[in-house]
């Protein structure tokens, strides 16, 4: 475990405890007690309001706020992951907030600039006609703003309609993207390829979301009895 991990480690410990031993503290972190003393005394001077003695124990003497960047590895290969996924996946303008999020997040964690493709173990690929269309930046912005959406549909079948719908969710799978809505036409839930939607239009009419047509209902009713 890195030193800086192990450190906001140390402190969890100390939350909601009374009064924690060196010893206690040495198996819970798989150290040696002289390490717990060591970083005990960097957490102090650092000013971190942790009171007591060797032999005795050690109390946390006031709340603690962590930094918001405090990923262990796991997290941060987690991290990298999923936005190594959304560069793949998404929409222009989602690929390169996933892509600015992954610099934001190594220069906090390492002081250093993004590593290059070589620095990466961790990567994802899609191909390139199952990635978000352009038109998916429209769409997350009508789910924020809970817009209608109006547009053209051809389904497995090669028919064609003509759908408004209340977008509920966006969803990214391995052959592509889906929309999750409730359509106004069939007045049910339906999910809607986005490779074979066509020229989708943002309504400036509004909706609430409502029990029955809601995502919570649409999940509800696709959950395992």
């Amino acid at each position: 475990m890195r030193r800086a991990d192990r450190l906001i480690d140390l402190l969890s410990h100390f939350r909601g405890k009374t009064l924690v031993t060196a010893d206690a503290l040495a198996e819970r972190l798989e150290v040696s007690v002289r390490t717990v003393y060591r970083d005990i005394a960097t957490l102090q001077a650092q000013g971190f309001p942790i009171d007591g003695q060797a032999g005795v124990g050690y109390v946390l003497r006031g709340p603690v706020d962590l930094p918001p960047l405090t990923f262990d590895h796991d997290q941060l290969e987690a991290l990298a992951l999923g936005l190594a996924y959304v560069v793949e996946v998404g929409d222009p303008a989602l690929a390169a907030a996933a892509a600015a999020a992954r610099a934001k997040i190594d220069s906090a964690w390492t002081g250093q600039p993004s590593p290059g493709v070589a620095g990466r173990p961790l990567r994802a690929r899609q191909r390139p006609d199952r990635r978000a269309p352009t038109f998916a930046a429209g769409l997350r912005a009508a789910l924020r703003a809970r817009r209608l959406v109006a547009f053209d549909y051809v389904d497995a079948e090669a028919r064609q309609s003509r759908r408004t719908v209340r977008p509920l969710a966006l969803t990214a799978f391995s052959d592509g993207w889906m929309l999750i809505a409730w359509c106004e036409l069939r007045t049910d839930f339906r999910t809607f390829r986005l490779d074979r939607m066509r020229e989708p239009r943002i309504s400036a009419a509004t909706f609430a979301d409502e029990p029955g047509r809601d995502l919570a209902s649409y999940l509800a009713a696709r959950r395992p009895a």
